[in-house]
């Protein structure tokens, strides 16, 4: 491979430091680009050295700084189907000794502190020069706060870490002074300004005899934007403040932090409340924020900081804010689907048969959820429609209380969090799903089986004796949950039927040895409800991959209709208790018992 030809160090030094000149706008990507723009015009000028030197040193400025990182602090712009940018890695031994030659002659503080770092951290064996000239070029670069989050902070934490790394105690104090110096000055333009700054000195142990009277200057600007409205600059500040006072055991100044900062938080919501643009949805959420605020406290400072009353206070907030939230969602239509065909398929499927045994197979006989088709499903509407998931979501019961919430989906689509959205938009797409089966399946055909065939409680109690999967002693109770929707009585169907669901997967897990209850620590033995069991390691081994979804799904996920949840608190209305989602909690167990007698015939059979 052919070694480009890079032109003289004063030629390189001459024409970077004509070219490289402040502002740069976007830091060193401004920087890279006015390299490689350079080096472009000189290849067109047949000057071929002096643009390789250029394109080299584009590339170097090219690099992402990430300051924490002790041995790959220099990371590629960007990386895209197998190919990125440029590293550290990348540059030959020719190159760098190149760089060598050039750095002490650059003006620019930031280009130079890059040669230096870079020469720092490929250089073997190491050269201290490198990283004092490093350390000094970066303590030259303005602490501003238009260019502060444009790469100059990021050098202010590499030269930190660069100066703890060799223990040069000049660099550190001069870093100590140059940012406690900046720390006491007021940044009209920028709120935050004061605040990274004293993230930085905090973060990084500095100027430590200090961090009392910075914590304090941190509690007053925050209580100065607490009173001008400025609710959330206040929290930010209160946020650092509270750090560095528990860490210094002041703990007076620090519950102060923590009730100003709740309070920010509820004066907040109050003024979305009744402001220009009034929303009761956003003020609820800072009602929610405000009660996680006051619950910081301890107990035993809560009734002398008055927290106590607040927490009732804010709980009644957080109900009214809710319910008033109901008012200002909108309904959103989409168009109608023709399910006829679907309804005369079902009906078709489930008439004329000779007896009820086989009309109640063939209605227990629609398909079921296939977990991974649905999840496969979901992730291709997530990547054909990603801006709508790049939000969180929050979800809502019917009485305005929040049951649930969805992350926002991370760029790279993995994490818990990103996890979490998936399986919640999962368990969403199933809803669907459900509301199309009940209404252009399961009903019409259960329709159809009435008309055909009278369906009594003795018989379904003798099917419950037959099934393998109903414990013994409650063959009574299932037949009247079943025969409940046989009578369209679903609401009562569904209050009989869920307990019954909890103490049937409690069973199934016995039998195959899962512990199912817990022992507390006065010895007392409790049986672990449905969404412990559901939770269980061993539940997908035992109960299947889809049955496991399909049963989350229906009665123990908050995101959806949560049915366990809703029976054991008595939170099902005459109307709710009628929905699709119940319906189909009693066609899934109907399914179940009716199915577990074929499958046990089949077992026998087979031995």
């Amino acid at each position: 491979m052919e070694v480009p030809i890079l032109c003289s160090a004063e030629e390189f030094v001459a024409k970077s430091n004509e070219i490289i000149k402040p502002p740069f706008e976007h830091g060193y990507y401004s920087i890279c680009s006015s390299y490689r723009e350079h080096g472009r015009l000189e290849r067109e000028a047949q000057n071929e050295a002096l643009a390789n030197a250029l394109d080299l040193a584009s590339a170097i400025c090219s690099m992402m700084l990430r300051p924490n990182s002790a041995n790959e602090p220099f990371q590629p712009f960007i990386q895209l189907e197998g190919k990125r940018s440029a590293i550290a890695d990348d540059f030959t031994s020719d190159q760098l000794e190149f760089i060598a030659n050039v750095y002490s002659g650059v003006e620019e503080p930031l280009v130079k502190g890059r040669f230096a770092d870079l020469l720092w951290v490929c250089v073997n064996p190491k050269k201290v020069d490198f990283v004092r000239v490093a350390i000094q070029s970066y303590l030259m670069l303005p602490i501003e706060p238009k260019t502060w989050h444009v790469d100059i902070g990021d050098c202010w934490k590499r030269c930190i870490r660069l100066a703890l790394q060799i223990r040069d105690i000049d660099s550190i104090g001069l870093v100590e002074t140059t940012l406690q110096s900046a720390f006491e000055k007021e940044f009209a333009d920028s709120p935050f300004m004061r605040l990274w700054i004293a993230d930085l000195i905090e973060g990084n142990r500095l100027c430590v005899d200090q961090h009392g009277s910075i914590a304090e200057s941190l509690f007053e600007y925050a209580t100065h934007c607490h009173t001008s409205g400025s609710y959330r600059v206040a929290r930010e500040y209160l946020s650092l403040a509270e750090r560095m006072f528990k860490a210094q055991g002041s703990e007076g100044n620090w519950l102060d932090c923590l009730v100003l900062s709740a309070d920010c938080f509820e004066q907040e919501g109050d003024a979305r409340c009744d402001g220009n643009t009034p929303s009761q949805m956003v003020a609820n959420s800072f009602y929610e924020n405000a009660l996680q605020a006051y619950r910081k406290i301890p107990v035993a400072k809560r009734d002398e900081l008055g927290v106590t009353v607040k927490l009732a206070s804010i709980r009644e907030k957080i109900t009214e804010a809710g319910s008033g939230s109901l008012s200002e969602m909108g309904l959103v239509k989409t168009p109608g689907i023709d399910i006829s065909e679907m309804i005369d398929s079902a009906r078709k499927h489930v008439g004329d048969k000779e007896s009820l045994e086989h009309s109640l197979l063939c209605f227990t006989g629609f398909s079921t959820p296939k977990y991974q088709e649905l999840r496969n499903s979901t992730i291709e509407q997530i990547q054909q429609f990603p801006l709508s998931n790049l939000f969180g979501g929050t979800h809502m019961a019917s009485d305005g209380r929040v049951i649930a919430k969805t992350p926002a989906l991370s760029l790279d689509g993995e994490g818990e969090e990103s996890e979490l959205t998936i399986s919640n938009k999962t368990i969403q797409n199933f809803q669907l799903d459900i509301q199309l089966t009940v209404e252009g399946l399961i009903v019409p055909a259960l329709n159809q089986i009435l008309s055909e065939f009278r369906v009594t409680k003795e018989y379904l109690k003798q099917i419950c004796y037959q099934s393998p999967i109903v414990p013994e002693g409650r063959e009574y109770l299932m037949a009247s949950a079943l025969w409940g929707g046989f009578e369209h009585d679903f609401g009562n169907s569904i209050h009989l039927l869920t307990p019954q669901v909890e103490h049937l997967v409690r069973t199934t897990l016995k039998n195959k040895g899962v512990h199912t209850s817990n022992i507390d620590r006065s010895g007392i033995e409790n049986e672990n409800g449905l969404t412990t069991l559901l939770n269980h390691e061993r539940a997908e081994e035992i109960l299947g991959e889809d049955l496991l979804f399909e049963l989350k799904a229906v009665f123990t996920d908050s995101v959806g209709p949560n049915l366990r949840n809703e029976v054991a608190h008595g939170l099902l209305d005459d109307r709710s208790s009628a929905s699709t989602s119940c319906v189909y909690g009693w066609w899934m167990v109907l399914r179940l018992v009716i199915r577990s007698l074929y499958k046990s015939e089949a077992t026998k059979g087979s031995e």
